[in-house]
C-alpha cells in the first residue's frame, strides 16, 4: 500500500518507523520544520523497547509531493487540523481511506453517532466544517492509539517506552473493513498489537476518559504518571473525570463498562512518563483542550448530562494556557 503519515512527530514518526519496518508498503511522510529536515539528511530513527528501528521514507512539507496514497493516516492534534485540512486533498483519491488518530473528540463523530442526528461537523473541533469539507466523512476510519507513550527525543529521532496497542474503526460500523483489516496486519506484522474494532466509538471513550483523567490534570500539576498515580486524593479526582466522561458516552448510546476503579488500580505501567497536554504546555504548544475537554462538555450539554468536575477542569486549565502565553 501507498501509505502517508501526516504529522510525522512523536507518535507519527512510531508508526512511520512500525511500518517501515515491514518493507512492504510504500512510506511517506508529511512533516515540518527541523524535525523534517533531520528525517530528509539522516532518516527516522524509532527507538522501541525491543531494538531501534531505521527508515529513509519520501518526506516532504508539502503534500502535492507526495502525490495520491491508498491510506493517509492522520496524527495531527486535532485542534492542528484545521489549518491543515486545506492541503489534504493533494493525498486523496477516489479510494484513498483517510485514518483519524487524534485523541479526543473527532471531527467527524457526527457521522453515524445516532440516526436522530443531523450528520454535520461539530464547530467545537472543526470551526467552519474545514476538515469535514476538505475529507469528507464517508471516507474516513479512526485509529485509537490505546498504548504509545512517545516522544522526540530530538529532530530526526523518536522513543517511546510500551510497545504500540492500536484499534481500527470506521464511524459506521463495518465500512472500510478490507483496508482496515490489511492495515491493522501491516501493524501486527510490525510488532505492535493491531485490531479492528467493532465499535471504534468504545475504544475512542476509553481512551478519553484517559485522557480526560491524566492530561489536564498533569498540566496543573506539572506531575509525571507515577507521581499522579502516587498522590493523595488525586485517583478520587481522576474516578470522577473519568465517571462524567463514561455518562456523557452511554447518553450518547455508547456501551462503556464501568471499570474505572479498575484501571486507575492498575495504574499507567510508565511512571515517569510525561502525558501528551504537558509535553505540549511544557513546550509552549497549544493543548488539546478543545478534543479532549470542551467537546465533551458541548457533547454533554446536548443530551443534558451534568459534568461539574470536568467543567471545573475546563476551566482550570484553559485559564492556564491563557495566562502562559500572555
Amino acid at each position: 500500500m501507498r501509505i502517508a503519515i501526516v504529522g510525522a512527530g512523536a507518535v507519527g514518526g512510531a508508526l512511520a518507523g512500525f511500518l517501515a519496518s515491514t518493507g512492504r508498503h510504500e512510506l511517506s511522510l508529511l512533516a515540518r520544520g527541523a524535525h523534517l529536515a533531520a528525517i530528509r539528511d539522516r532518516g527516522l530513527t524509532v527507538r522501541t523497547p525491543k531494538g531501534e528501528l531505521f527508515c529513509r521514507p519520501q518526506a516532504s512539507d508539502n503534500a502535492a509531493h507526495l502525490g495520491v496514497q491508498d491510506v493517509v493516516i492522520v496524527t495531527v492534534k486535532g485542534h492542528g487540523l484545521t489549518a491543515l485540512a486545506p492541503s489534504l486533498p493533494a493525498l486523496i483519491g477516489p479510494d484513498t481511506l483517510v485514518v483519524a488518530a487524534q485523541n479526543g473528540v473527532p471531527w467527524w463523530y457526527l457521522h453515524g453517532a445516532d440516526p436522530s442526528v443531523v450528520p454535520e461537523p461539530l464547530e467545537v473541533v472543526d470551526p467552519g466544517g474545514a476538515i469535514w469539507s476538505a475529507i469528507g466523512p464517508e471516507r474516513v476510519a479512526a485509529c485509537v492509539i490505546e498504548v504509545l507513550p512517545a516522544r522526540v527525543v530530538e529532530p530526526g529521532i523518536v522513543a517511546h517506552s510500551a510497545m504500540p496497542v492500536l484499534a481500527f474503526g470506521a464511524p459506521i460500523p463495518g465500512a472500510h473493513a478490507g483496508t482496515l483489516a490489511a492495515l491493522a496486519d501491516a501493524f501486527t506484522e510490525a510488532g505492535a498489537r493491531a485490531s479492528v474494532s467493532p465499535d471504534i466509538r468504545i475504544a475512542l471513550w476509553r481512551k478519553l476518559m484517559l485522557n480526560m483523567a491524566v492530561g489536564p490534570t498533569s498540566v496543573l500539576t506539572g506531575a509525571t504518571m507515577g507521581a499522579m498515580e502516587e498522590a493523595p486524593g488525586l485517583r478520587a479526582v481522576q474516578g470522577r473525570l473519568m465517571r462524567e466522561c463514561l455518562e456523557v458516552a452511554r447518553a450518547w448510546g455508547v456501551a462503556l463498562e464501568d471499570d474505572i476503579e479498575a484501571r486507575l488500580a492498575r495504574g499507567s505501567g510508565v511512571p515517569g512518563h510525561k502525558p501528551s497536554m504537558l509535553q505540549d504546555y511544557e513546550a509552549g504548544r497549544t493543548m488539546e483542550i478543545d478534543p479532549i475537554v470542551t467537546a465533551v462538555i458541548e457533547l454533554a450539554n446536548r443530551r443534558g448530562v451534568p459534568v461539574p468536575t470536568i467543567e471545573t477542569l475546563w476551566a482550570l486549565t484553559a485559564l492556564k494556557e491563557r495566562v502562559a502565553r500572555g
